[in-house]
């Protein structure tokens, strides 16, 4: 876009009056020097100079006054475009208020919908804890239950099975008193099959060896309230010793030097239990 400028005003035209207008200079030059000028002549000299005067300095005041308007016309059109500027920044920053309020709202919801979104998942959360911890429980339950079966099943089958080892264990003594060879090598052949058998559930039996000194800690005798020497010779034995996975079911029931015999074998694989009967009694 060119930059405009203010018109230029001819100048000639107002050359011409000021030349048209010379003859009032004559006049009073050409006036008589002893002649004194009258007022009437002095005025229109006066005028016809003024008015030179004003014709020649009128287009320099109307290319002034023309470069004045145009000047405040570019300052008014400046001041036009900052203000349209001005309007234009106004309305961005409108839309700008808009649009941050505009996500402002939609930061809101997404804040609530979190919100609503870990209060579900904080509920699930803990439902499902509950959910596994009565599982849990149940789990616990169900097996306590299986163990507590176990537990009867196998205290169950120590008891059948150590009940077969006193039984054979007495067979084999019966056998023994009836002194036929070939009875008692069959019977103690069969208490030797039925002790791998118990061995392989953990079952053992324990024997003293003949001429063996009685001790506490391995042996016991028919009566629980009798006290013997330490070092007392074994005789004889009442009962076998029991033990189940390396825990002493029941000490072996001796009989040792100077005790009356009188109880027989079976009778002496309880002696605890009698004990406590004649306790109670």
């Amino acid at each position: 876009m060119s930059e405009s400028s203010a018109p230029k005003i001819k100048k000639w035209p107002f050359i011409a009056g000021v030349v048209a207008l010379l003859p009032a200079w004559w006049i009073y030059y050409d006036s008589d020097p002893k002649t004194s000028v009258s007022g009437l002549e002095a005025f229109w000299c006066f005028i016809f100079v003024a008015a030179g005067v004003w014709v020649m300095v009128l287009p320099f005041l109307r290319e002034f006054q023309a470069q004045a308007d145009l000047t405040e016309a570019k300052e008014l059109a400046a001041s036009v475009e900052k203000i349209s500027s001005v309007d234009a920044v106004a309305k961005q920053i409108e839309n700008a208020t808009e649009q941050w309020l505009h996500v402002e709202d939609r930061a809101n919801e997404i804040n609530a919908a979190s919100r609503e979104i870990a209060g579900k998942i904080n509920a699930e959360a803990r439902e499902f804890t509950e959910f596994l911890q009565k599982a849990n429980d149940t789990e616990k339950n169900h097996l306590r239950l299986e163990v507590d079966k176990l537990n009867r099943a196998q205290v169950d089958w120590v008891k059948v099975v150590t009940g077969m080892l006193d039984h054979v264990f007495a067979l084999n003594q019966a056998g023994r008193q009836s002194g036929q060879e070939k009875l008692v090598r069959q019977l103690d052949n069969f208490q030797v099959a039925c002790r791998d058998v118990a061995r392989r559930v953990g079952v053992v039996t324990h024997e003293p060896k003949p001429e063996d000194g009685f001790d506490t800690g391995k042996h016991q005798l028919r009566d629980p309230e009798a006290e013997p020497e330490v070092g007392a010779k074994i005789i004889g034995i009442a009962a076998q010793g029991l033990s189940h996975q390396g825990q002493v079911l029941r000490k072996a029931v001796v009989v040792i030097e100077g005790e009356e015999p009188g109880q027989s074998p079976s009778d002496a694989s309880q002696p605890k239990a009698k004990a406590k009967a004649k306790k109670k009694a």
